[in-house]
């Protein structure tokens, strides 16, 4: 009887033991938000439609120091530009995106006539962009490591894609504007997902 107890006292310790093993494994994080990306919408300027959008990096509260990327992508139809292209080896989600402090990273691109991006306007103003994404790519584009706020390491890939897409149903994004011509936006998070952890090992 006294063996007997033992041993179901055993089973319940290494039951406890696996499951709080369970619950460590499940408090993993799969994926951080970092930042935004927006279609702000079109506008006639000297007579041409021109589009503007906007990437948001920001990682205060989320990681104990600014995450770097060797470079930013926007893509709009078959038209992209990156800050590698603009004079910016590498960009962080710290303030002034690693050039100043104060406000949160804000890369601003726009698109038309004589711009390396297209529109997303016609010259009635009436939308026709589908889609735009943003191409963020770590220093070496191969798979990083990251301390998250809390202190755990997180592994990102080295390539990662956001899109912005229209709603279901519709044929264009739509930037929300009104009759006097302010929009607020059509946005989607920039996201990192988790990769295998192996695949940030040394």
């Amino acid at each position: 009887m006294f063996s007997r107890s033992i041993s179901i006292a055993r089973l319940s310790c290494l039951l406890l033991v696996a499951s709080w093993s369970v619950s460590r494994l499940g408090a993993q994080t799969h994926s951080i938000k970092i930042g935004t990306l927006t279609y702000l919408g079109s506008a006639i300027e000297n007579g041409d439609v021109v589009s503007s959008y906007k990437v948001v990096l920001d990682t205060a509260g989320v990681t104990q120091e600014p995450i770097t990327f060797s470079n930013v992508v926007m893509f709009v139809k078959a038209s992209s530009v990156s800050t590698q292209d603009s004079g910016f080896p590498q960009i962080t989600t710290g303030p002034g995106c690693g050039e100043s402090t104060g406000t949160p990273c804000t890369l601003l691109f726009r698109g038309g006539n004589g711009l390396p991006l297209s529109q997303c306007a016609k010259s009635n103003l009436t939308e026709n962009c589908v889609s735009i994404a943003a191409q963020l790519v770590s220093l070496t584009g191969q798979n990083f490591s990251i301390t998250l706020a809390n202190g755990q390491q997180f592994c990102a890939y080295g390539v990662n894609n956001t899109f912005v897409l229209a709603k279901q149903g519709k044929t264009a994004l739509d930037p929300r504007c009104n009759a006097q011509g302010f929009c607020k936006g059509a946005s989607a998070s920039i996201v990192l997902h988790a990769a295998p952890v192996k695949s940030c090992s040394p």
